[in-house]
């Protein structure tokens, strides 16, 4: 039995109450109870977005997952763990190293490499849902922002938020806010300007403490000029001012003295295929590694360890840059085919319904009412045949309760347990062919990768893809990445059949997901492309 922790959150909202902590929590104990799994530990966060990951009991649960504490994290469904595709790859990642899987009471994610596909697509759309949300609020708050009147955000230290929805000053928070900007100024440190506002008995908007990482916020806020701004509305003398301007501009010159004698900081690489990208000559995985060139650029590369270490590998680095577009683009070109977006859609939408009568909601709680039904019958005719006990009515009662629980739970479970359909799934599929509107293209190459990419072999002169994509719904690894590559090799061309080995196995290429054979070294990349899917194996030329 594993031990398995819950992870719960509501977001903040007029219809968002503690009970939906309940409800959560009360679904994710019956799904472990289910699935013989051993509740060790729960993890809430409570009137906190899913779009942000500066979540404290989140973040917990995080640096948990490598205590070995727990190997199954629970969640009502996927929109609890983070409404934005960044945070849930980064995320994700870490449990996954520290082996920590990740499943849904109410959502319907079947294991496998399809599996990993249909998650993606149903955070792509927990998103989208975020974003549509986001974009009706919105327009309610533009209308405020252009009366200058409140927003319903955090206030600013100094204000507070008249009947009327007007921005007014707040006596105390305006004192401190004068207090900050004269010491700052002055040149007095911001541990110093927070003691003494602290000797004062003067505190934070939230009425803690002043600390030092608040005094910056402070000092950059263009609010304590009068400046009202919301999203792309700026108002100058919009609201009531508490320092002039000549004292805002006096701060910001301190601010840039401060900051031109601090060394900066550079920005941390990101290595979109770590975790999915291995060494073809001794299967370890590829790391990042950074250098910097004589004229002073930086330069990224995937770097096998032991090759680094010169412990028997000799694989050369590959610069990040290269391996990551090419692998984008050739998986744009290889996958985002019209018979292949086809087949993905079937069998995403039939391990839908395979997962379905396994492990459906509606047919549990439809097994335990007809179990409660057929305990309240029993109970009537014993009623009836003139058993007369002091138990008997009142274990009637609780069953007939028990019943109404149950047919509620049963017609929330009817109206979640939604199967996308394979054309829904296409739809969903082809919006990868190009970045959507306002994705960047970092963003846009990290979500391919995500979606599609299950591991890149990489060799000197060839790489080898595998992708999310199976006959048979099931991801099997290949123990031994030479014996693939010699009867590949073997297989399509002797010009290209390098150092292969005779092997007793009986090695099946084709058939047991998406598997790209790209030469990179004796022709242009490209060129020759072998892939497999089915029983059937294609050669492509240009």
């Amino acid at each position: 039995m594993k031990n398995a922790v819950i992870y719960a959150r509501y977001s903040a909202g007029p219809n968002q109450t503690e009970q939906s902590i309940e409800g959560q929590l009360r679904v994710c104990t019956e799904y472990a109870e289910k699935n013989d799994l051993r509740i060790v530990g729960t993890y809430i966060d409570r009137k906190i977005s899913g779009k942000t990951d500066n979540r404290r009991e989140f973040q917990r649960m995080i640096d948990d997952s490598g205590k070995k504490i727990f190997e199954v994290v629970i969640m009502y469904q996927t929109d609890r763990f983070a409404r934005n595709r960044y945070d849930s790859a980064v995320y994700k990642h870490a449990l996954r190293k520290n082996g920590v899987e990740i499943k849904y009471a109410t959502t319907n994610i079947p294991e496998g490499p399809e599996g990993i596909i249909l998650e993606s697509l149903m955070e792509g759309l927990a998103e989208y849902y975020s974003a549509e949300l986001s974009q009706k609020i919105k327009r309610g708050m533009r209308e405020s922002a252009l009366k200058c009147h409140s927003t319903g955000a955090g206030h600013s230290l100094g204000y507070r938020t008249a009947p009327d929805k007007s921005i007014v000053i707040e006596p105390d928070g305006a004192k401190a806010v004068q207090i900050i900007f004269d010491m700052y100024i002055k040149g007095r440190s911001q541990v110093e300007i927070c003691d003494h506002l602290n000797g004062l008995g003067l505190r934070t908007v939230q009425g803690k403490p002043f600390g030092k990482n608040s005094i910056n916020k402070i000092i950059k806020n263009k609010r304590y000029i009068g400046v009202y701004s919301y999203d792309d509305i700026v108002i100058e003398d919009g609201i009531p001012a508490i320092i002039s301007k000549d004292t805002f501009r006096l701060a910001q010159l301190e601010m840039e003295r401060r900051r031109t004698r601090k060394r900066p900081k550079s920005p941390k690489a990101e290595y979109l295929l770590s975790g999915k990208a291995f060494c073809g000559h001794c299967q370890k995985p590829l790391t990042g590694v950074s250098g910097t060139g004589r004229s002073g650029n930086k330069w990224y590369y995937y770097y096998c360890p032991d090759s680094r270490a010169k412990k028997g590998c000799d694989k050369k680095p590959v610069r990040r840059e290269w391996l990551e577009d090419y692998v984008v683009q050739t998986t744009i070109q290889a996958v985002l085919q019209p018979e292949i977006i086809k087949h993905v859609s079937e069998k995403c939408y039939e391990m839908q319904l395979h997962y379905r009568e396994d492990n459906s909601d509606v047919l549990y709680f439809e097994n335990k009412l007809a179990e409660v039904k057929k305990a309240i019958k029993n109970t009537l005719k014993a009623i009836e045949s003139g058993v007369i006990t002091k138990t008997l009515p009142a274990r009637l009662a609780e069953l007939e309760n028990e019943q109404e629980s149950i047919e509620a739970e049963l017609a929330i479970a009817k109206a979640t347990d939604v199967v996308i359909t394979p054309e829904q799934i296409e739809f969903l599929l082809w919006q990868f062919s190009q970045p959507q509107e306002g994705e960047t293209e970092d963003d846009y190459r990290r979500r391919i990768i995500k979606c599609f990419v299950h591991k890149v072999f990489l060799f000197d002169d060839k790489l080898l893809l595998y992708y999310n994509v199976s006959r048979d719904g099931k991801t099997r690894e290949q123990s031994n990445v030479e014996l693939l590559e010699g009867a590949l090799s073997a297989g399509f061309n002797q010009r290209f059949s390098g150092s292969t080995k005779t092997a007793n196995h009986k090695v099946k290429p084709c058939g047991w997901f998406l598997v790209l054979y790209v030469w990179i070294g004796y022709l242009p990349p490209s060129e020759v492309l072998f892939y497999s899917i089915e029983k059937k194996v294609f050669r492509l030329r240009n």
